[in-house]
């Protein structure tokens, strides 16, 4: 295979992972339930039971990721076999673009910042936005395609040129 050739199937892939990424993002908007900020005398405060919902947002995000990058990284590592080891970058930056895709998605389009809602009245609820607030949920993503890439390798066939071969050393 030409160099050429293998940098087209790279950045298809990389393309395709970021379209996966968008439609990660929007399946995290309808799943995720955001913790509710009430609108208080002393302005937008988080219950102690809502700030425990805060976590599912991240959980959601980490495992639709994962799953996904998973999946991703099987069908790459299967389709691409006789690339090697140059899948393992392809998969990464994949994945971590998709990661990084997935959460703009869920930042542009979930419910806005609660701080920049207007017209509250005492006792109204206010959505939390879709935030991460690290780079370490994604870095899962990255991780559920390289364990989808080393799954494909592991069991991977073996070549039928590879099987018990005879050599003069190998005889008693």
């Amino acid at each position: 295979m030409n160099a050429r050739s293998w940098l087209s199937a790279a950045i298809t892939a990389v393309l395709v992972m970021a379209g996966l990424g968008a439609a990660a993002g929007l399946c995290w908007i309808v799943v995720a339930q955001p913790a509710q900020w009430e609108y208080a005398e002393q302005g937008l405060v988080l219950s102690e039971s809502a700030a425990a919902e805060q976590f599912g947002i991240v959980a959601w995000f980490v495992a639709i990721g994962f799953v996904l990058c998973l999946v991703f990284g099987w069908v790459l590592a299967a389709r691409r076999a006789e690339d090697g080891w140059r899948v393992v970058p392809v998969v990464i930056v994949a994945t971590l673009l998709g990661a990084v895709v997935c959460s703009r998605v869920g930042y542009s389009f979930g419910p806005p910042d609660p701080r920049s809602v207007t017209g509250l009245q005492l006792g109204d609820q206010v959505p939390m936005q879709f935030e991460l607030g690290s780079f370490s949920p994604m870095l899962l993503w990255t991780l559920g395609g390289l364990v989808g890439l080393v799954g494909a390798v592991f069991l991977r066939a073996p070549d039928e040129s590879q099987e018990d071969v005879v050599t003069a050393r190998s005889t008693p």
